[in-house]
């Protein structure tokens, strides 16, 4: 089967590598700006589509491409983060359509960033859905659906690991399917949550929340994204926190939220609105995890706000 690819991030790129091995010929590659937390970049696709020598478009507007791409023959396109929605022109263009991997279980979750949100919403699962797109956002009939389960263990890093191993296995199975299987529409009875964009600030520690709710913030903001922050005695000491968990102490106490209460084992435990917290990993800039740990718990004074 001839595939368009057309996206970003390196699981559209193992994508293309799985497709290859399976005996699939790529017509064209497509991309777009990477944001910046990508490990891969439009240079990436470029080189992609020089090794094979197909054509290489970018730009964010790939109606502009029609007419070329129905040369090139593509019976199916598979998309993965293109950062505008796609219209009607360029999703017709193929047989089998455009198949689309979303990290949402459609149709409840529809939008962006829906994997740090459902950690946020402390969902028991995170879907990932192969679906026929069409101009409707994470809209059309799919083709096969996964869950990954979540825990309050579970990090953002923990998601995005297994995302990087099952997109490919799920398109290249998608592939296989296609002329054999039907789609399965969506549900309609399904009420949807439209999530939207996360920014780097929207990780801030709001430490009047409670210890859950920071700690969910902490797990949805690590990496592979910039981690959850605050500020160290309300200074321009920036504190990012990349791993928490409770702490639960056997006496009774008063302290302010944020306040620094004690080290364990070189970790800071901090108070929050209904009980205590240890940071198991953070970083101030120009330090190290340890020294930064030992930073933060310098004094009892300390506060992070």
């Amino acid at each position: 089967m001839r595939v368009g690819i057309i996206g970003r991030t390196g699981m559209l790129l193992e994508t293309a590598r799985q497709i290859l091995a399976r005996g699939h010929e790529i017509a064209f590659v497509m991309t777009c700006r990477a944001e910046a937390y990508y490990e891969v970049d439009e240079s990436h696709f470029r080189d992609l589509a020089a090794e094979l020598g197909c054509p290489f478009y970018e730009g964010v507007n790939p109606n502009e491409h029609v007419d070329d791409i129905k040369r090139l023959g593509a019976q199916v396109c598979v998309s993965i983060n293109w950062l505008t929605l796609l219209k009607e022109r360029f999703l017709t263009a193929f047989p089998f359509g455009v198949l689309n991997a979303h990290a949402g279980d459609l149709p409840r979750y529809k939008g962006n960033a829906c994997a740090n949100w459902a950690i946020l919403n402390f969902e028991p699962s995170i879907g990932l859905t192969v679906h026929r797109m069409t101009e409707a956002l994470d809209s059309g009939p799919y083709i096969l659906k996964r869950h990954f389960p979540v825990t309050d263990d579970t990090y953002i890093t923990d998601v995005y690991a297994w995302l990087d191993k099952s997109v490919p296995e799920m398109f290249v199975e998608a592939l296989d399917l296609l002329p054999t299987k039907d789609f399965v529409e969506q549900d309609a009875t399904v009420r949807t949550l439209r999530t939207y964009p996360r920014k780097p600030e929207d990780g801030r520690i709001d430490w009047t929340l409670s210890r859950r709710d920071i700690i969910a913030n902490v797990r949805a903001s690590s990496r592979p994204f910039d981690g959850a922050f605050c500020f160290l005695n309300g200074t321009d000491t920036r504190v990012t926190v990349f791993r928490a968990a409770p702490f639960d102490i056997d006496f009774d106490y008063m302290a302010v939220p944020g306040q620094v209460c004690f080290s364990e084992r070189g970790c800071p435990v901090v108070a929050t609105r209904d009980g205590m917290m240890i940071i198991q990993e953070c970083l101030i800039a120009g330090l190290s995890p340890e020294e930064s740990g030992k930073r933060v718990v310098r004094s009892l004074r300390n506060r992070l706000t």
